[in-house]
C-alpha cells in the first residue's frame, strides 16, 4: 500500500462504489456537479490514473447535479476487494487494516476521506459573523466512525462522536472545532478539494466567511485582488 493508493482509499470510502455481476466489474466514484466538477476532472481522474494505470470516463449528470468516474476493470475490483471493500451498500465500510497500521498511510486515507466526505464549515462567533471552523463528519457505518474517531485521536486531534438516530438507522457524527484543530489537518493531513481549498482560502482571505455559497463563488472572490 503506497500514498497514492492510501489517498484512493479514502477517496472510494466516501464517494465510491464496486458493482460486481457477470457482465460488469466497475469501480465509480460519485461526486456533486456544481461543486467538485473540477477536483473530479482536474485532480481525481490524475490521481486514478496513476494508481491504477487506467483513465477513468468523466460523465457529468446535470439530471441529478452529479459527476462521475468510471473505471471497469475485474482487476482493480479484486485488488479493492481483497482489502476488504465490497460490493453494494456501505453501511459496514470501514478502513482497510493495513492502512490503520501505518500512520503513514492512514494520514494518506484520512486526506482522502477529508477530501470526500468531510465538510469545512464556519459557526458564528459572539458578534454574530462566520468565523470559528469546524470539520465534522456523518456516516452510517459505526466501524468507520470508530476507526476514524480512533485515528483522529491517535494522531493528536481533538474531536466529538456522536450516535443518532436518523431515516431508521443510527448515524454517527464526527466533529472538529476550531483553529488548532483545522491548521493540524492542513499541517499532516492537507486537502486536494478545490471546493473546499476555495472555502478556505476564502476565509483566510477576509477574515469570515459566507455560508451556503457555490464553488465559482468562493474560487472567484478568493482569486480577485479587490474581492
Amino acid at each position: 500500500m503506497d500514498d497514492v493508493l492510501a489517498y484512493e482509499a479514502g477517496v472510494f470510502i466516501g464517494d465510491g462504489n464496486l458493482y460486481v455481476n457477470e457482465r460488469m466489474n466497475r469501480v465509480t466514484y460519485s461526486g456533486n456537479l456544481e461543486n467538485e466538477e473540477d477536483f473530479y476532472e482536474k485532480v481525481l481522474s490524475s490521481i486514478l490514473k496513476q494508481a491504477y494505470g487506467i483513465q477513468p470516463r468523466l460523465y457529468r449528470r446535470v439530471s441529478d447535479n452529479s459527476v462521475l468516474l468510471v473505471i471497469n476493470s475485474k482487476r482493480i475490483v479484486q485488488e479493492k476487494i481483497s482489502i476488504g471493500f465490497k460490493a453494494g451498500n456501505k453501511r459496514e465500510i470501514r478502513i482497510p487494516a493495513n492502512i490503520r497500521d501505518d500512520d503513514r498511510c492512514l494520514k494518506e486515507c484520512l486526506a482522502g476521506i477529508g477530501d470526500t466526505d468531510f465538510s469545512l464549515s464556519f459557526k458564528k462567533n459572539r458578534n454574530g459573523i462566520y468565523t470559528e471552523p469546524r470539520l465534522e463528519l456523518f456516516t452510517f457505518s459505526p466501524n468507520l466512525a470508530k476507526d476514524i474517531q480512533q485515528a483522529l485521536i491517535k494522531l493528536g486531534f481533538r474531536c466529538s462522536f456522536e450516535a443518532k438516530e436518523r431515516r431508521g438507522y443510527q448515524e454517527f457524527r464526527i466533529r472538529m472545532y476550531g483553529k488548532k484543530n483545522l491548521e493540524r489537518w492542513i499541517r499532516e493531513i492537507g486537502f486536494k478539494n478545490l471546493y473546499i481549498l476555495a472555502k478556505l482560502n476564502f476565509w483566510k482571505k477576509f477574515g469570515y466567511f459566507v455560508p451556503k455559497k457555490n464553488y465559482a463563488f468562493y474560487a472567484d472572490k478568493s482569486a480577485s485582488p479587490s474581492g
